[in-house]
């Protein structure tokens, strides 16, 4: 007779380990596409708040919206942590600051600004 009350509790014992594991992981993983991207949400959008290229970090705003822009004098230098690839400019002669980027998507081109300093 008391093997079904046991059953249930450690049925629900397990649903409870379970569901914090779960919870667990979509916190890490939330925190983990927050550090990288200042977004949080459970994979990187292809235009993300934040890029990071040639070690260093350019914002894109919150909502970034896409602008009228040639890439001409740019080439594809890289990728977001979404997949959109990144065009950048050769730094100045005698610079190694990228002072923008663009990041071109099925959506058009968008330009995010280098934060902080050189």
């Amino acid at each position: 007779m008391h093997r079904p009350k046991r059953r249930v509790a450690w049925v629900a014992s397990a649903a409870a380990v379970g569901l914090a594991v779960v919870l667990t992981l979509v916190g890490l993983r939330l925190w983990q596409v927050h550090e990288q991207t200042w977004d949080w949400t459970l994979w990187p959008k292809e235009v993300p708040s934040k890029v990071q290229y040639a070690e260093r970090d350019f914002n894109c705003g919150q909502n970034p919206a896409p602008r009228e822009r040639s890439l001409e004098g740019l080439e594809v230098r890289g990728k977001t942590a979404g997949g959109a690839d990144i065009y950048a400019a050769e730094p100045v002669a005698g610079s190694t600051v990228v002072t923008f980027i663009a990041i071109k998507t099925a959506d058009g081109v968008f330009t995010c600004g280098l934060s902080g300093g050189p």
